[in-house]
């Protein structure tokens, strides 16, 4: 008697079996939306370089200059995924965890070779990459953010898998919404914030499509 496959091999067919025609189109667009934004994080170059900053993967090594600038209340208050107080062991799983997600494409902000601040996307099934960035409050006003946040816009658009993007920002953060109008994005509206410390706090929401030109 020939001897059946394993379960393992056969049980997703029966899953695939089993589900309705609806569900089964659900699963197949979430999958598909799946592979997309990983294909878009994935594209992305591993180094960006402008006039005075590089754009690189954090690494073990940014971990004491993250903890010294990311703990700050200042940057905090502004930021909705950021615990505080900021210890070694949360700038530890940023680099090893949190930027080696599938969701995630976070690029640490380099200025002579030191750490200064991150700038990336987020990416969820569904919805456009997601703009966000933060900058260690002694490099504010030196104009770096701006020059990041532009040089990482030419380097997605370069790749023709971004025809749109969207941001958010407290309405209240007129130096995160001047980076943002800055570099193009305009206000598409404005809703209220839902995590933790900044709920119920007033968001600004925008979006930025690719120029015609790029």
């Amino acid at each position: 008697m020939k001897k059946l496959e394993n379960d393992d091999e056969i049980l997703p067919r029966r899953r695939t079996q089993l589900m309705g025609p609806a569900a089964q189109a659900k699963a197949l667009a979430e999958a598909t939306a799946k592979l997309a934004a990983r294909r878009q994080r994935d594209v992305l170059p591993h180094r960006i370089a402008t006039p005075r900053l590089v754009l690189r993967a954090p690494i073990r090594g940014d971990v004491p200059e993250i903890v010294k600038l990311a703990d700050n209340r200042n940057i905090f208050e502004v930021l909705a995924r950021l615990p505080n107080p900021y210890t070694r062991a949360d700038g530890v799983a940023f680099v090893e965890i949190f930027a080696q997600r599938p969701d995630e494409r976070p690029f640490a902000i380099t200025l002579n070779d030191i750490f200064i601040g991150v700038v990336g996307f987020s990416f969820h099934p569904g919805q456009l990459p997601e703009l966000g960035y933060w900058l260690g409050e002694p490099h504010w006003g030196k104009g770096f953010m701006s020059e990041a946040v532009k040089a990482l816009l030419e380097a997605a658009f370069a790749t023709g898998l971004y025809p749109r993007l969207r941001a958010r920002a407290l309405a209240s953060n007129a130096g995160s919404l001047n980076v943002l109008e800055k570099a193009g994005f305009r206000r598409t509206g404005e809703t209220t914030d839902n995590f933790a410390h900044n709920a119920g706090k007033p968001v600004v929401l925008l979006e930025l499509e690719q120029p015609k030109w790029t």
